[in-house]
């Protein structure tokens, strides 16, 4: 597997892009175009062939389809399928092999060949809105969909940063320096240094936000030896397991995990109490190390992606507000309305409205 590189000078040339639903029997016919293909599928599994290579695109993933290269569908579907398609031209794309020294540069674009997302409801969402758009703009060339597309394929490049990312510190996450496991014990001794930490702040006048979920959060100080950054503690005395490995870097992909595993699971019934017990930590010392690195607390996550749901299926099903609701997360439709007004400015019937086109190419 590759990845295709694009230094972006201006916007994409967006081309078009739909949804495509369909039941068993069905087989994407041989073709060969001039632009790029994005393939993301939502549900089912999407038999390819692309050149000589075949794929099996899972639900969660995308597809790069090059251009210029034959493909076509591997097998006829024995299930159903739901995937977007966008096609699109880039300027001086190039090819590069996973293991390559990838730009760090966030103008230049890193487009997988095949990749499971990390956020696949972030990119459905922006798939659902481009489409409106160009019901509303296309099918001519314009700015605002070449922007847009431009926006989308940013979405598929952040997300491509953050697994690269995840995958430079995974190691480091759960183990100290010399390898050893960091145990719950270690974790308990941690949270204890880190509430006297928040102690002596609080009386010369700083304080760590202590997990509840709103406001900012609160500076503290973390120059103390066994705080947040234990980093330079650990290399001094390498024996001294007084403090856990935390933010920068060793404390990210502990993060990173507890995030996946919320966007996972934010749909059933979790609280932050739940997500803390999980992984060992005490709920107040998680939401100050979770807002810590990404700015913002556990609850506030889980009604992040538990909205970011509900917007995409308002914008693409028929379902009642009360079964989505139940869908995301909210046993109890009138709150939902009250969550999800006060997080996007509209109703649920509202932001429904904004979405009235739809375009679903169907067998």
């Amino acid at each position: 597997m590759g990845i295709t590189t694009c230094r972006l000078e201006g916007p994409v040339d967006f081309y078009s892009i739909g949804q495509f639903v369909s039941g068993p029997g069905w087989r994407h016919m041989r073709r060969t175009i001039d632009t790029f293909e994005l393939m993301f599928v939502r549900r089912g599994v999407l038999p390819m062939r692309v050149g000589e290579r075949a794929l099996h695109i899972e639900a969660g993933q995308i597809a790069l389809l090059p251009p210029n290269v034959e493909h076509a569908g591997a097998d006829i579907i024995t299930s159903d399928v739901d995937f977007y398609w966008m096609h699109f031209k880039l300027p001086d794309a190039c090819a590069l092999p996973d293991a390559a020294n990838l730009p760090q540069d966030d103008h230049c674009l890193l487009l997988p060949d095949v990749r499971t997302l990390p956020d696949p409801d972030r990119l459905a969402v922006m798939c659902g809105q481009l489409i409106d758009i160009y019901a509303r703009f296309g099918p001519y060339s314009n700015a605002y969909c070449d922007y847009f597309a431009t926006g989308l394929l940013l979405e598929v490049s952040a997300q491509e940063r953050l697994k690269a990312d995840f995958a430079t510190h995974r190691t480091l996450a759960g183990y100290w320096s010399d390898g050893k496991p960091i145990t719950s014990a270690d974790r308990a001794r941690q949270e204890r240094k880190q509430a006297q930490l928040q102690s002596s702040d609080s009386v010369s006048g700083g304080r760590l936000d202590s997990g509840t979920e709103s406001g900012p959060a609160k500076s503290t100080n973390t120059t103390q030896t066994g705080g947040l950054d234990g980093a330079h503690g650990a290399a001094a005395n390498p024996d001294n397991r007084a403090s856990v490995p935390s933010p920068a870097p060793s404390g990210l992909a502990p993060m990173l995990a507890i995030r996946s595993w919320i966007m996972a699971n934010a749909f059933d019934d979790i609280t932050v109490a739940k997500v803390a017990a999980r992984f060992h930590y005490s709920p107040s010392y998680l939401t100050a190390m979770y807002r810590r690195v990404f700015g913002v607390g556990v609850a506030e996550q889980i009604i992040e992606y538990r909205i970011d749901r509900a917007r995409e299926l308002l914008s693409s099903t028929a379902s009642s507000v009360a079964d989505i609701a139940r869908e995301v997360g909210y046993a109890d439709p009138k709150y939902f309305m009250r969550v999800f007004k006060r997080r996007t400015g509209l109703t649920p019937g509202q932001y429904r409205d904004a979405f009235p086109a739809r375009l679903y190419n169907t067998v």
